[in-house]
């Protein structure tokens, strides 16, 4: 099953302290106004990892959220600050927001060509996976939209490279600059340096906000399952960064979803997902992390998210969304999820399409338990213990 998980990052250079989009996954990056090459080594990764959570978990999943603004320690490289927003949203346009067919995303992978927008015919480049992407994820086989891919010619694209003349500082002889030239620019007449001024540079690197540079992974059933399980077989106490992003990564997407300018998506593999997420159950922390947490750690049991919590955040989304839900969705809830609330099945029997009334006609819900009545523990009635007078007070009240 394919699925998307997509990257906006942006970095600070430390030499001029200006923000810059970045365009590459993995690769390092030329300031657009410094011009200052900016090492990337393992910046995503480190970033990405949240210190020892296994971001492959993350990516395999349906979830979503931001890194904010990160400072770097020098040592990790030539960055002082990143921001990363993620997501699992398919692969869209950069240009209308229309989705990318994945017979057409696997076809560009393939073929090693630009995947082409089937709406408005807009280009984007196409990486196919090598080692440093496959390093990154062992299922990942492209990246959509990364500048290192395989891209339309230039020479196909109406002012794709700028040329600019500009008069040397020394000798006044005129310099063809582009946006390759570098910053401090050699006249090829008088040997001397010129340092391009801002007006000439910003018109030659012009701002970009950062693309969305989408990694398409071919995942298993058993890849999202081994992300729940990492993230919900976990008690409380054991690691608190897992707690933090299951907080929130997992309400972020569902909200995402439903509220996507796009409407919302049926994939294969977000059908495999939610089928997995919402027929789930996982046991709640024991009372000896309850203790442990609430007294050692001070974290209010009653706010951690639990798949419960989870589950209801879908089924609110889903209530309040109803009307504008496409009924191929309505009609998989309805025949593939086993506790469904009871007004939202009721709405379900209800629906105009017949297909989704069938559906939840023929998913009987599941009978549950007579609760028994909890049993009255008495305490034990304690004995008073005759506290046992000693020295001359003990002598005289025996």
């Amino acid at each position: 099953m394919l699925k998307s998980f997509s990257f906006q990052i942006q970095v600070t250079c430390p030499g001029c302290n200006s923000s810059h989009p970045v365009s590459s996954l993995l690769a390092n990056e030329i300031c657009g106004n410094c011009g200052k090459e900016l090492i990337m080594n393992n910046i995503i990764q480190q970033t990405f990892n949240f210190g020892e959570v296994d971001r492959l978990k993350i990516m395999n999943g349906f979830l979503a959220g931001n890194i904010n603004p990160r400072k770097l320690s020098s040592d990790i490289g030539s960055i002082s600050e990143i921001k990363m927003i993620c997501n699992s949203h398919p692969a869209n346009c950069g240009e209308c927001k229309t989705l990318l067919d994945e017979h057409d995303i696997l076809d560009s992978i393939t073929n090693k060509k630009p995947i082409y927008c089937k709406k408005c015919n807009h280009p984007m480049a196409v990486r196919p996976a090598d080692d440093e992407i496959k390093q990154f994820h062992p299922k990942a086989i492209g990246v959509i939209n990364d500048s290192r891919g395989f891209d339309v010619n230039p020479d196909t694209i109406e002012n794709k490279s700028q040329t600019i003349v500009f008069s040397c500082m020394t000798c006044g002889a005129g310099l063809k600059l582009d946006k390759h030239s570098e910053r401090m620019m050699k006249c090829i007449y008088c040997d001397n340096e010129n340092y391009l001024p801002d007006a000439i540079w910003n018109r030659l690197h012009p701002y970009k906000a950062p693309e969305l540079l989408y990694l398409i992974l071919d995942l298993e059933e058993s890849d999202m399952k081994e992300t729940l399980d990492y993230f919900f077989n976990l008690n409380i106490f054991d690691d608190f960064i897992l707690l933090g992003i299951r907080e929130s990564y997992f309400p972020d997407f569902i909200n995402s979803y439903f509220t996507s300018d796009n409407g919302v998506f049926l994939s294969d593999s977000v059908k495999c997902w939610w089928k997995i997420l919402l027929n789930s159950k996982y046991e709640r922390a024991s009372a000896g992390s309850i203790a442990y947490t609430t007294v050692e750690l001070d974290v209010d049991i009653y706010k951690i998210l639990y798949i419960e919590d989870v589950k209801n955040i879908f089924f609110s989304n889903f209530r309040n969304n109803y009307g504008k839900l496409n009924p191929e969705l309505k009609e998989f809830i309805a025949g593939n999820i086993f506790e469904i609330p009871d007004d939202i099945r009721d709405t379900l029997s209800k629906d105009a399409n017949e297909s989704v009334r069938l559906a939840i006609a023929k998913n009987k819900p599941l009978e549950r338990p007579v609760a028994q009545p909890e049993k009255q523990i008495t305490p034990p009635v304690l004995q008073p213990v005759k506290e046992e007078k000693k020295g001359f007070f003990g002598k005289l009240f025996r």
